[in-house]
């Protein structure tokens, strides 16, 4: 599997080469993101037909072990993003996809 990482700053290397002028492109690239995490933190539901969905969703607390000593280790409720990938976004990964 390719490690390679899609950064921000690779971000502002597409636009850069797209015609836009660095500081616009990294003012622009830095209100998507910003605008994105507020709004997931506000409890909204992002959707970018083609990628996915990205939604915040609440986890129950619960009693876990500890591997190592298999010890009880009570897990706190808390919230995390859950991600839901498109359906030609699985299709570019995997193939045709069944269903």
């Amino acid at each position: 599997m390719n490690k390679a990482k899609y950064t921000r700053s690779r971000i502002l290397d597409i636009l850069q080469a797209g015609g836009i002028d660095h500081e616009k492109a990294r003012m622009v690239t830095s209100r998507i993101i910003d605008s994105m995490a507020a709004a997931l933190a506000a409890g909204e539901v992002i959707e970018l037909r083609g990628l996915g969905t990205l939604e915040p969703r609440e986890r129950k607390a619960r009693l876990m072990r500890n591997p190592r000593t298999l010890a009880p280790v009570d897990v706190p409720a808390r919230r995390v993003i859950f991600f839901k990938p498109a359906k030609n976004l699985k299709i570019a990964l995997n193939g045709k996809v069944k269903g």
